[in-house]
């Protein structure tokens, strides 16, 4: 999506993060579906930009497949290329045999069973 490095004005934290969208995070049965639909719009628009905004208004689904890498220093990411429009389907096939969807999925549900849990949880009795 994009890369940022510098101070974050309201924290003071540095910032040296790229955030992605890891294809392995969604669902087999979307991937190819998003991918189309993707580079259906870059081809009407060249600069158009896959902003954080952009993700939570047109592809809300897509927030557990964001995320955020260091990339200094930089041994945490190595071997960092941009893959040219013409093989970024090849490169999101070539992802078929990982699915962490799964994970995902299973992460959500226990965040709801937790709040459900904590939502009816009896109130212990006053003491005497």
């Amino acid at each position: 999506m994009y890369a940022i490095e510098g101070i974050n004005p309201s924290t003071g934290h540095q910032w040296r993060i790229i955030q992605c969208i890891n294809f392995t995070y969604i669902p087999k049965a979307v991937r190819k579906r998003f991918l189309d639909i993707w580079l259906l719009e870059l081809q009407k628009k060249s600069d158009i930009r896959f902003t954080w905004e952009r993700i939570q208004s047109h592809y809300p689904w897509l927030k557990n497949a964001t995320r955020r890498y260091f990339f200094k220093p930089s041994y945490y990411i190595t071997n960092l290329e941009e893959i040219p429009i013409a093989n970024v389907q090849k490169e999101v096939i070539s992802t078929w045999s990982k699915d962490f969807s799964k994970k995902i999925k299973t992460a959500i549900f226990q965040k709801f069973r937790t709040a459900i849990a904590n939502r009816f949880k009896k109130k212990k009795p006053p003491r005497k």
